[in-house]
């Protein structure tokens, strides 16, 4: 293959991880958002998603109150890193089933697919083990947990989808496609 075939795919390449990564991080926020609105609602406090989530290093940062920096800190930090390393997998995923052309309704609701896969192996696989605490925060607000990951979801794939689903193949440097 030539030197301009193998920097095209390497470029397609770091193109995807990168709009994996960041659809994650947004989707996370978003995510985050959500959650936090409905736990301020349900009087759990705005900021309980990410004193839960924290928890996973200190059980007792679960019922931190208030502005604690630690457990805030620890908490977003953790939630975003997985957010976008789950979008990045997702994205590695998605585009390994459908190399070609992807088009938005089809990514977004691949998204919400990888959210439900998410909460399920989450909620009763890995949380139980790592953060009991946070299994115990979301169980009174299932639905509302349900929905932030359906969310997450349909944001990384409609993002996912708008970035890479017109790449139908490999460019070169000046713009044209590779036959």
């Amino acid at each position: 293959m030539s030197t301009i075939g193998q920097s095209t795919r390497s470029t397609g390449t770091g193109r995807t991880v990168a709009a994996g990564a960041i659809a994650g991080l947004i989707g996370g926020v978003v995510m985050a958002m959500v959650m936090m609105i409905v736990t301020a609602l349900a009087g759990m406090g705005f900021l309980a998603p990410l004193y839960a989530i924290a928890a996973t290093f200190n059980r007792s940062w679960a019922m931190a109150k208030g502005v604690d920096g630690g457990p805030l800190l620890a908490g977003l930090m953790l939630h975003m890193i997985n957010s976008a390393i789950f979008g990045l997998l997702f994205t590695l995923l998605l585009r390994g089933i459908l190399p070609r052309a992807l088009a938005l309704p089809t990514a977004a609701v691949a998204g919400m697919a990888w959210g439900l896969i998410l909460l399920v192996v989450n909620q009763f696989i890995v949380l139980p083990l790592a953060d009991p605490p946070l299994v115990t925060a979301t169980s009174g607000i299932f639905g509302w947990w349900l929905v932030g990951h359906l969310m997450y979801g349909v944001v990384l794939g409609a993002i996912v989808g708008a970035t890479l689903g017109n790449v139908h193949a490999p460019l070169t440097r000046t713009g044209q496609a590779i036959s």
